[in-house]
């Protein structure tokens, strides 16, 4: 069928906006407004007027704010907490895919950081299930990040004490940098990368060749996800 954007005979088309853009661009919008105002603090009128929309618009694809925060939550999670899956054949040393894989964390969790930080505040309003869902997730990560660093251990690449200890701080400092982070501060995101890696690597003994080093940046800026516009 013929989109309404059409331009006449011998002109261009206008590019149309699927469903899919219309649905991120309320996701956008709503990240914004959580992250600024809260999830109490924002209303659905309070969305709709910052999308210039009627509420059938946005009712179209969500059923209510709860909706919207657990959708925001789930995909900055998956993000985030996915950065420790290898392929089963990757037989790569364990310090060099504990280093990429570190690195991912890091750029995931700056990349989400607006909806990450939902995750955290809004829990009380969670669906117990979701809840549930989100601690799986988080337990699968530091089972994957465990392991690794136990292998590294094994193998004489990597120096720390207790392994969950020492995991859950790396988590501390990661997890909560929402309650820090700005994007418009002194350090720009990449660099922010780079340096809150550069201290996981140091929590851990993890010292990589200058070759290696290089490389597992390169694998970091590939695997970075797009930042959600707000």
């Amino acid at each position: 069928m013929p989109s309404a954007h059409t331009a006449s005979k011998g002109s261009a088309t206008a590019p149309t906006t699927t469903g899919a853009d219309k649905r991120e661009r309320i996701l956008a919008v709503a990240e914004g407004l959580f992250y600024r105002n809260g999830f109490a603090g924002t209303t659905m009128d309070m969305i709709c007027s910052e999308l210039g929309v009627t509420k059938p618009y946005v009712y179209y694809y969500f059923h209510n704010k709860h909706e919207i925060v657990e959708t925001l939550a789930w995909r900055a999670s998956v993000a985030c907490l996915s950065t420790m899956k290898f392929p089963a054949d990757d037989r790569r040393p364990a310090d060099i895919k504990l280093a990429e894989g570190l690195q991912r964390w890091v750029a995931a969790c700056v990349a989400h950081f607006r909806s990450s930080a939902l995750a955290f505040r809004v829990t009380a309003s969670l669906r117990p299930e979701f809840r549930a869902a989100l601690r799986t997730l988080a337990n699968d990560f530091y089972a994957d990040l465990g392991a690794l660093m136990d292998e590294g251990r094994r193998q004489g690449k990597l120096s720390f004490d207790d392994t969950t200890v020492t995991a859950k701080a790396m988590g501390g400092a990661v997890g909560f940098m929402y309650t820090w982070y700005r994007p418009e501060g002194r350090l720009p995101p990449d660099e922010l990368v780079s340096r809150l890696t550069a201290t996981l690597f140091k929590m851990i003994g993890l010292r990589l060749p200058a070759a290696r080093s290089k490389q597992s940046a390169q694998a970091r800026k590939r695997a970075q996800p797009q930042r959600t516009p707000s």
